[in-house]
C-alpha cells in the first residue's frame, strides 16, 4: 500500500523576489501571456484569466514583504479588536451584533492611521471568513467548544449557559445570513487565512497554516484558490 503524502505545511515566510521596474514587468507578463491568449482565441478563453495565470506562473501571487509584513501587523490588530468587542458584549446576541463588531474594529484600526484603508479592508475580508467558518465549526455543538473550534468566539467560552445559547442562535442566524457567501468560500492565494488546514479546489492538496499567513499558489498545482477543511 503506497504511504500516504503528508500535507504540505506553509509557515508565511518567502525569499524576497527582486525588483523590477513596473514597465518592464508588464511588458514581461504581455510577451509572455501572448501565446497563450493565441490558443484561446478560437474557443472563447478569458483574456483577463490568460493575464493573471500568467502574472502567478512568471511572479508569483504573494504581495511584497513589506506589504506582507503590513497586513499581517494589520490582521493580527483587527482579530485582537474584534475579539475584544466581543468579549465585552453583555447584551443579547444576533448576527448583527457580531458584524457589529467586525466593523467596530476596522473603524477602530483605520482611526489609528497605522494601515492604509485598503490594507484594512483586504484583512477584514479575510476575518469575516475566518468568523463564518468558525460559526460553521462551532454549529450548535457547544459541549465541543474549544480554542480550536471556537477561534475568534473563544472570549465567550467560559460564559453561563443562558449566554452561550443566545451565543448559539447568533451564530445560525450568522451562517442563515452568509449561506451563499459559504457556497463560494473560498480562499485565494495573496491573501490572509487564519492558521489551520486548506485543500485546495483543483488537485485536493492540503496545505497547513502553522500560523495566519499569507496563502501560497498550491505547492502541488500552483492552482490559486483554496477552501476550509
Amino acid at each position: 500500500m503506497a504511504k500516504e503524502k503528508s500535507p504540505r505545511r506553509h509557515t508565511g515566510h518567502k525569499t524576497p523576489e527582486p525588483s523590477v521596474p513596473p514597465g518592464e514587468r508588464r511588458r514581461s507578463i504581455e510577451q509572455a501571456a501572448h501565446p497563450r491568449a493565441e490558443q484561446h482565441d478560437s474557443s472563447g478563453g478569458d483574456p483577463l484569466k490568460d493575464w493573471l495565470l500568467t502574472k502567478r506562473d512568471k511572479h508569483g501571487t504573494l504581495p511584497s514583504p513589506q506589504q506582507q509584513k503590513q497586513e499581517l501587523d494589520a490582521y493580527h490588530k483587527l482579530r485582537d479588536g474584534v475579539g475584544k468587542i466581543l468579549g465585552d458584549t453583555k447584551e443579547i446576541l444576533n448576527a448583527e451584533t457580531i458584524r457589529q463588531a467586525l466593523a467596530q474594529a476596522v473603524g477602530q484600526l483605520k482611526q489609528m492611521g497605522e494601515h492604509t484603508a485598503d490594507t484594512i479592508d483586504k484583512v477584514a475580508a479575510s476575518v469575516e471568513k475566518d468568523m463564518i467558518n468558525a460559526a460553521q465549526k462551532i454549529g450548535s455543538r457547544w459541549e465541543a467548544y474549544s480554542e480550536k473550534t471556537a477561534d475568534l468566539f473563544q472570549v465567550w467560552r467560559d460564559r453561563g449557559k443562558q449566554f452561550l445559547t443566545g451565543a448559539t442562535s447568533a451564530l445560525g442566524e450568522l451562517l442563515q445570513q452568509s449561506s451563499r457567501k459559504l457556497k463560494r468560500q473560498v480562499y485565494h492565494s495573496g491573501e490572509m487565512a487564519a492558521s489551520g488546514t486548506l485543500k485546495c479546489i483543483a488537485c485536493g492538496e492540503h496545505l497547513v497554516l502553522e500560523t495566519p499567513a499569507h496563502l501560497p499558489a498550491c505547492p502541488k498545482c500552483r492552482n490559486l484558490e483554496f477552501r476550509r477543511v
